[in-house]
């Protein structure tokens, strides 16, 4: 018996769960970016100056230190996927619930930056795409597993096999695809801190 899998193998063998947390991020966008802009607007007052001073904090290091930037992008991003695969057991309500913050924190955003004029095609395409490439992918791998393990290992057994063994057997899985998931992540963050920035630069 072979110690672990292939990116591939377990890429293929588990397309449908990262489609099904694809499609639950996504399906929570567009509920909120729609329930956002067919909403009154709101005295956003308080909740600015918040923001405004954490996007003040975040600036400062970025300005003096770009990597140590990076570094705390992808720390955070860490946190998130392996609290999604540590907590996908508890039925796979940690993941459910991470899709659909981050779906609705995406959604408001580009429902708000619409309302203030922003041109979406460009905050999509410049903003979020070239390092969402890899950040999402990474996500919905985790989250899809998250998933997995959610219900297979408290629904229904894998096929052939028991909880336990099914347990053992997605965490087989997840220890194959973590190498690549680091990998992007990593990716992901530096191209956040020292790509993004460029490209918003020159088209805004």
């Amino acid at each position: 018996m072979k110690l672990f899998f292939t990116p591939g193998q377990v890429i293929n063998n588990n397309r449908n769960w990262f489609l099904m947390a694809a499609a639950v991020f996504i399906i929570c966008v567009i509920i909120f970016a729609g329930s956002i802009a067919f909403s009154e607007p709101v005295d956003e007052e308080i909740p600015n100056l918040v923001l405004d001073d954490m996007l003040s904090v975040f600036a400062d290091i970025l300005e003096v230190n770009p990597m140590l930037g990076a570094a705390l992008v992808f720390m955070n991003n860490m946190i998130t996927m392996a609290q999604m695969l540590l907590l996908g057991a508890a039925a796979g309500i940690s993941p459910l619930i991470t899709l659909g913050i981050n779906g609705a924190l995406l959604g408001s955003a580009l429902s708000m930056a619409a309302r203030e004029g922003a041109n979406l095609l460009y905050m999509l395409g410049f903003g979020i795409l070239p390092h969402g490439i890899f950040e999402l992918s990474a996500f919905f791998i985790c989250s899809g597993l998250g998933l997995k393990f959610g219900y297979h290992c408290i629904a229904s057994p894998l096929p052939g096999k028991t909880r336990s063994e099914s347990y053992r057997f997605i965490w087989k899985e997840t220890i194959s695809i973590l190498p690549l998931v680091v990998i992007m992540l990593i990716a992901a963050a530096l191209i956040e801190m020292f790509i993004t920035p460029r490209l918003l630069e020159l088209v805004l």
